[in-house]
Parts: structure tokens; sequence; C-alpha cells
């Protein structure tokens, strides 16, 4: 018994101080959104502005980084290798459920384009997500530094409600197994995120065709 739990300490150890990459990609796709319920048509549109990722020092599946022991950085990705924003777009269009008309998740460079492609679908409602910011980071406790904003357009392009949600938010951390707390913190806030935005009275009340 007291192998087997030295073994397990080690194996924890040996996992903080040379980094896992097995544990560096999260399913932002597995974020839990709950959005209002209505009758309107809706569609969601998602657009990354990172800076970063816009000077090319990134790339659009990044999430951010874990550190090892000795602080080197490793490269936190989506597990698809798709865009977070593909992920994002489509975690708030799941979070919908069958009970409204659904487009599909629409991911576009900038958001004049992403506008296009939301009128160009026909629904009554139509959300665009912007990331200004978006990034962890882990060594022991994990940091979540993320900037989003939500916009509401009806079916003629007019802009309905905007809400936005700024914060480095320290998520706690797990000594041991510090990128597998990362990630279960890191795809929760997010989502918490979301549903902060999506139930934003004012928000809410777009949501609805009049």
């Amino acid at each position: 018994m007291k192998q087997k739990l030295l073994l397990s300490i080690l194996t924890a150890l040996s996992l903080h101080f040379t980094g896992c990459a097995a544990w560096n990609k999260f399913d932002l796709r597995q974020t839990q959104v709950t959005a209002p319920s209505g009758q309107s048509s809706i569609a969601v549109a998602c657009v990354d502005e990172r800076e970063s990722l816009r000077q090319g020092d990134i790339g659009p599946e990044l999430i951010g980084v874990t550190r090892n022991g000795y602080g080197i950085p490793y490269r936190v990705k989506t597990s698809t290798k798709a865009p977070v924003a593909t992920e994002i777009a489509a975690a708030v269009t799941h979070g919908f459920g069958q009970n409204r008309k659904l487009a599909p998740p629409i991911t576009c460079p900038d958001a004049a384009s992403a506008k296009a492609a939301l009128r160009a679908t026909g629904t009554e409602r139509q959300i665009l997500i912007l990331i200004q910011r978006y990034n962890s980071d882990t060594l022991i406790n994990t940091e979540l530094d993320y900037a989003i904003t939500m916009e509401v357009y009806d079916t003629k392009g007019r802009l309905l409600a905007s809400a936005s949600r700024t914060k480095t938010a320290d998520l706690g951390g797990n000594f041991f197994l510090p990128a597998m707390h990362a990630r279960k913190s890191v795809i929760s806030t997010t989502g918490e995120v979301l549903n902060g935005l999506l139930s934003t009275p004012e928000i809410c009340s777009s949501l609805e065709s009049r």
C-alpha cells in the first residue's frame, strides 16, 4: 500500500516538473452553457480579436500555457485543434438546446464578416461574441485572463443589446495535478462567463423577437 502511494506521489511530481502534453488539451465544447428559453430563431458567431493572434504570435487554437516545476511554459490548445472561437460558438449554440430553431455556429476573422454571416442566416436573433482577451496560465494555481463581449442583433442587423465581462481570475490550483485542475477550472469558468453574459437583463430581453 505504501509503495503504491509512493509511486503515485512520484508520478505526480514527475508530471509537475516535466509537464504532460496529455493534459494540455482542453475541450471547450464541454463548456456548460444554459441559454434563456424562448421562441425566436438564433444564430451565434464568434470572432477572436486577441491582439497576439492578430500579430501572428499565437494560433487560433491556443488557450494558454501550463508551466512545469521549472517555470518552462507548455502551450495549451483546444483538444480538437479547432480555433477557440469555433468551440465557444458551438458551446453557446448548443446551450440553446432543441427549443429554438438554430443556425449552425459561425466563426469569422473579423466582426464585419461575422455580422454579414449572421444576417445571411435570416434568424430573428443573432448573437455576436467577441473575444478580446482569453489566456490561461498555470504553474500550481491557474489564472484566466479574459475580456469577452456579447452583442445581440435583430434580423436587420440592428444592435439590440451588449454586455461585457473582463477579469483576471484566480482559479485556484492543485500542487500534484496542476494541469488537470487547470483544464477543469478553465472550462468551468468559461461556462460561467458565457452564462453570465446570457443572463444579463439586456441580453435576456433582447433574445425574444417582438
